[in-house]
């Protein structure tokens, strides 16, 4: 397993990618440095961490919110992920394959959207529009 995050490790949630994943999601393969994609985590995460210099306190507060109960309930699911992964490796290697990058996937698409998400909260919380 590899646990992956993308541009910040102090901002990013790491995300577990097993050995057997047969893809990742689309998102996290989705990048070019010169043009803002929002269907890119890295562009997501980067967004928030370049708007944490409006007032890193209370961004880096706002990220820690949502990122470590999301990296928590990860760890906490992990035996339970791999004893099912287990279970289907048993029965046939292809299916637990398919389980793991389908698992791996999910929790990427997830980053993507609550970094979009946080996004949008960041620019409504701390414009100076409220003046």
């Amino acid at each position: 397993m590899y646990w992956v995050y993308l541009d910040n490790p102090y901002f990013s949630p790491y995300v577990p990618i097993y050995a057997g994943n047969l893809s990742t999601d689309e998102s996290y393969h989705t990048y070019n440095s010169l043009k803002y994609d929002e269907k890119s985590a890295r562009w997501a995460i980067d967004f928030v961490d370049n708007l944490a210099n409006l007032s890193f306190q209370n961004v880096a507060r706002d990220v820690r919110k949502v990122r470590d109960p999301f990296e928590k309930e990860i760890f906490e699911n992990q035996k339970s992920v791999e004893e099912k992964a287990l279970e289907l490796y048993k029965q046939d290697p292809a299916k637990a394959q398919e389980y793991l990058t389908k698992y791996s996937n999910g929790l990427m698409a997830d980053v993507t959207k609550m970094f979009l998400d946080l996004r949008d909260q960041i620019i409504t919380d701390y414009t100076n529009n409220h003046e």
